[in-house]
């Protein structure tokens, strides 16, 4: 389906002029619209899937699969099989990462919504990239001029510029979150947390030197590869922009350490809503514990 951008933009222009607060600008209410209209009407979240034989969506997991070739071409590294309670037959479910596929599957689970949302931000002109939590869970940060900074979007949540909510709502004990453009990639795990020394604890899985190291390589090789794509006045362009917004991000993200624990909004205090009760709670997101 095509995303409806008029009447996305005739709510977002209402709601900008409605609240005339400069941090709450067009773009940002526009995001918020195609947001919901991902959530509510675009993408379906799934469990199990549906019984392709009969159409039933009594179903229960029966393990996994190999990838076929064509599946694997879609960037399906697994495939997970279930079983149907009414009839009896299995259906495949690949589990896709290719972004133009889940265009026309329309549904999954956390990865899946953050692939397919982070690239219709980028179709309607965003800069977008994924950020990858370490402790099982993926969402989109979007770049928002008028603001100058990237803004925590969890498309499976309908949340925006709720950073906290992991921590405060979820109660998850974060370690890594890893933000990847394009262009560029950056440890962002401080905008998710307001107890950044504690977090530091359980960051064991190699040095902080040598994650600094690698963030830092991971980051020049992206941008120089894109750059290197563009003409080259274009290119010098891009480089100043993006160096100059990773040192203000830099900047950023050292405040966000040195914040108290106190102060979280109040859509940053709600539990995980995506998912039924059972998988919510083998994650671990359903509420501060």
């Amino acid at each position: 389906d095509d995303i409806p951008v008029c009447a996305i933009d005739q709510l977002a222009s209402s709601a900008a002029s409605a609240t005339g607060d400069k941090h709450k600008p067009y773009e940002v209410a526009f995001i918020r619209g195609v947001l919901q209209w991902f959530k509510h009407a675009f993408f379906e979240w799934t469990n199990t899937p549906k019984c392709e034989h009969c159409g039933s969506k009594d179903t229960r997991g029966a393990g996994r699969g190999t990838p076929n070739q064509v599946e694997q071409q879609f960037g399906a590294g697994i495939v997970e099989l279930a079983q149907c309670n009414v009839c009896g037959q299995q259906t495949r479910y690949p589990r896709y990462n290719d972004p133009g596929k889940l265009l026309e599957s329309r549904s999954g689970r956390c990865g899946e919504w953050a692939n397919c949302f982070t690239l219709v931000c980028r179709a309607l002109g965003y800069e977008a990239r994924l950020v990858h939590d370490w402790t099982d869970h993926v969402w989109t940060e979007v770049y928002f001029d008028a603001l100058e900074r990237w803004v925590h979007v969890d498309s499976c949540e309908a949340a925006l510029d709720t950073p906290l909510v992991y921590e405060k709502g979820w109660g998850k004990k974060l370690t890594y979150c890893l933000a990847y453009a394009r262009d560029h990639a950056v440890d962002v795990t401080r905008r998710y947390t307001r107890k950044y020394d504690e977090v530091l604890t359980r960051r064991g899985e190699f040095s902080e030197q040598d994650l600094k190291r690698a963030m830092t390589a991971l980051n020049s090789y992206s941008m120089d590869r894109a750059i290197c794509a563009l003409p080259q006045a274009v290119g010098e362009q891009r480089r100043v922009a993006l160096e100059k917004r990773l040192e203000r991000e830099a900047k950023e993200l050292e405040e966000f350490a040195r914040m108290r624990p106190e102060g979280a909004k109040a859509e940053e205090q709600v539990g995980r809503t995506s998912g039924d009760a059972e998988w919510r709670g083998a994650r671990g997101g359903g509420g501060p514990g």
